[in-house]
């Protein structure tokens, strides 16, 4: 594995001691309270440049319910995105957006909206979704499907993103989960690995063993898409 970012669901502390620690956070736009777009450049300027910011969309364009809500609030979304010259881009649809076919059509309109360059655009879906669905619907809509590594098959690729779920407890997260999550990583050019704090430090010991989590880059590397045929450009201590 070339580089392997491990971060957690929310930032916790202040962000230059956090980016001292972890090299990946999750941010949502809405949701939760973040600073002004426009003051967003000076997170930015605290992180180091292979930091990577990953921009949860909220729920008002999760939901997938048309209108102005989810216009105004993914316009909103882009614009943290664009502040934060975020690397990622992932839309976490609730247990309420079941697998019919009108959803995997709303699910496809979205994943043409979002901005593929430079960015690895994830779907996380929640509820009665199968997996075979989900890599289905997530290459339709040019998506990469974002799963568990610790439980689910993940979509082949050069690129992964992993939500491990530990429900707050690191004790669920025994060692043969570990080493399924550093199996199904070890062979991919860039995993992007979100984990509670409580079982962080154990995924990032189990995976330093494999990559350099530290490595230095000066360049965004390349981006697959599902779906697509183009390549394009684009610690962990308990606090």
């Amino acid at each position: 594995m070339a580089r392997c970012f491990v971060g957690l669901p929310q930032l916790r502390g202040k962000l230059a001691r956090y980016a001292e620690r972890y090299d990946m956070v999750e941010v949502r736009p809405l949701d939760t309270p973040l600073p002004a777009p426009a003051q967003l450049g000076r997170w930015r300027e605290q992180v180091p440049p292979s930091f990577a910011f990953s921009v949860v969309l909220p729920r008002a364009v999760a939901e997938l319910a048309p209108g102005p809500t989810l216009e105004r609030a993914l316009e909103h979304s882009l614009e943290v995105a664009r502040a934060l010259q975020a690397r990622c881009l992932i839309l976490s649809t609730p247990a309420t957006v079941r697998p019919t076919k009108p959803n995997r059509e709303r699910i496809m309109e979205l994943g043409r909206r979002l901005p593929e360059h430079g960015h690895v655009i994830g779907w996380q879906p929640a509820g009665m979704w199968e997996v075979e669905d989900v890599f289905a619907t997530a290459h339709r809509a040019g998506l990469l499907p974002v799963l568990d590594a610790a439980r689910d098959p993940l979509p082949p690729g050069p690129i992964v993103y992993t939500r491990i779920q530990t429900m707050g407890q690191a004790s669920q997260l025994g060692a043969a989960s570990i080493e399924r999550i550093v199996l199904q990583l070890q062979s991919r050019r860039e995993a992007f690995v979100v984990v509670d704090a409580g079982a962080a430090q154990r995924v990032r010991l189990a995976l330093s063993d494999t990559t350099e989590l530290r490595e230095p880059r000066r360049l965004a590397s390349p981006v697959f898409r599902p779906g697509h045929s183009t390549v394009l450009n684009a610690d962990d201590e308990e606090q």
